[in-house]
């Protein structure tokens, strides 16, 4: 009895090694400002979701997604009441689903506003980590640190942690697949499978979400082939990600062959967001234009043929309309960009329900709009004339598939219309050039000193080679952390 009472009091080897990992952890300074970072994080949103959480109003996509989520959680499946629906991707709904089925079956107090919150919370404080490791691993720790303080406190990143919106969860799911492919030096030239089987696990997750994530695929040989990778490295690589990502997605696409009876792959929504930024008089940004969205064609359609054949029907439309108008075409995409970047509080019109349910104070609000819409004009600013670090010597294949992966989330919605909440995935990525701009400066004055003080002795190293002694590299230091 008392030998094993006492083998019980003593820690497993389990607990002795985590605990002397936090240990060590706890003496790189880096790591304690990463966590008194994701706390900062942590309660801005924490706080947020206790204030602005409300079930959503009106007839808006927030609606669409909470009512979705909450019947795959009560076992209705995807579907609206008058049939089986693939209007808006699976992924966001599935998540809201499966954090509805945690609360309504189990003892947690059955808020869905609140939980779901809470878990859009989590979603913003792990993103905020992640890209402090991705942009430590590109650049370098300090560049990581200025990334995550970024992201923390970025209003309208904030804002959208209480909306029913997928924002979240995209930009989650983006920075983790790219952590793990650009985790590594591609300087040897060799990926690990089982990395680039989860590089496609991820990037079809977040297909699902939003399928913008997709142009990922044709960027891989290209950088790949940039990087002196070959062409039979570069594409067999490409084909283990492609397989992982179409693993993913296959199973919903069944779903909708046999559901909708129609070769859905993803969603029925496409054809809509086309139309709605090709047809005469397009503005660029959202709207319903009877051309797109007229009822009488479809009348005694089930839901199914409905959604399948106005998709087809809207695509088809825009399709023509670009070709046959090229000239207003160009016009259009400086309007669908002046759209997309006109501002950075969409985040806080979504938890209004887009003036359905206004309960923040007028001046309250104007304030909220500002705060963001400054801290985003700063951040496009700084961020913008930070991308050329990712083409700035050493020049790395990583960089480029950073910045070409910037470019393609932001290059997409002109192909639909202009909307503000279309830039919201792009932010993580900018943070990181802003970040690498801001550490860049502030090191600036004490390089261009230790130049002057060598120029000054005689025979002493110069400042450049001084710095390279003193400081080991970004792929030492990956080797010395992961030791």
């Amino acid at each position: 009895m008392t030998c094993t009472a006492a083998a019980l009091s003593r820690p497993s080897a389990f607990a002795l090694r985590w605990r002397e990992r936090l240990q060590r952890a706890w003496l790189q300074p880096e790591l304690r400002w990463l966590g008194a970072i994701l706390v900062l994080a942590a309660a801005l949103r924490i706080v947020w979701v206790i204030y602005a959480g409300r079930e959503p109003q009106g007839v808006h996509d927030p609606i669409f997604y909470y009512a979705y989520g909450d019947a795959i959680a009560d076992g209705r499946g995807y579907a609206l009441p008058d049939g089986s629906t693939a209007y808006y991707p699976i992924g966001y709904p599935a998540a809201l689903a499966a954090v509805f089925a945690l609360v309504k079956h189990t003892p947690i107090p059955d808020n869905l506003v609140l939980t779901a919150g809470f878990f859009q919370a989590f979603l913003g404080v792990a993103t905020v980590a992640l890209a402090f490791e991705l942009a430590r691993r590109l650049f370098s720790p300090a560049v990581g640190l200025m990334t995550a303080l970024w992201l923390a406190v970025f209003p309208n990143l904030i804002y959208h942690t209480a909306t029913y919106l997928s924002e979240t969860l995209f930009n989650l799911l983006i920075v983790a697949a790219l952590l793990v492919l650009l985790a590594v030096d591609w300087r040897e030239r060799r990926l690990g499978w089982g990395r680039l089987v989860l590089f496609g696990v991820l990037l079809g997750a977040s297909a699902l979400v939003r399928p913008i994530s997709l142009l990922f695929l044709p960027l891989l040989p290209i950088v790949w082939l940039a990087a002196g990778f070959g062409w039979r490295r570069s594409l067999g690589y490409t084909g283990a990600v492609l397989v992982a990502t179409v693993a993913v997605i296959a199973p919903w696409t069944v779903r909708n062959m046999v559901v909708m009876d129609a070769p859905v792959i993803i969603s029925t929504n496409l054809g809509d967001n086309l139309c709605m930024g090709h047809y005469p008089g397009a503005t660029g940004h959202f709207a319903l234009p009877e051309r797109c969205f007229a009822e009488e064609p479809y009348l005694g359609l089930t839901r199914e043929e409905f959604e399948v054949r106005r998709n087809n029907d809207n695509t088809r439309k825009a399709v023509r309309f670009a070709l046959e108008h090229p000239g207003y075409e160009l016009k259009l995409l400086s309007r669908k960009s002046y759209y997309i970047w006109k501002h950075d509080h969409d985040g806080l019109q979504a938890v209004e329900s887009y003036g359905d349910d206004r309960f923040i104070g007028a001046s309250l609000r104007t304030a909220l709009e500002r705060t963001a819409d400054v801290f985003f004009f700063v951040t496009i600013s700084l961020g913008g004339l930070g991308l050329v670090a990712f083409v700035a010597p050493p020049w790395e294949g990583r960089r480029l598939f950073t910045l070409l992966s910037l470019l393609a989330l932001a290059g997409v919605p002109l192909v639909f219309f202009g909307d503000a909440r279309f830039h919201v995935p792009v932010l993580p990525l900018l943070a990181v050039s802003a970040a690498w701009l801001v550490v860049g400066l502030r090191a600036a004055p004490g390089l261009l000193a230790a130049a002057a003080a060598s120029s000054k002795g005689a025979g002493r190293p110069s400042a450049a080679v001084e710095i390279a002694e003193a400081e080991p590299s970004v792929a030492e230091q990956d080797a010395l952390q992961d030791a």
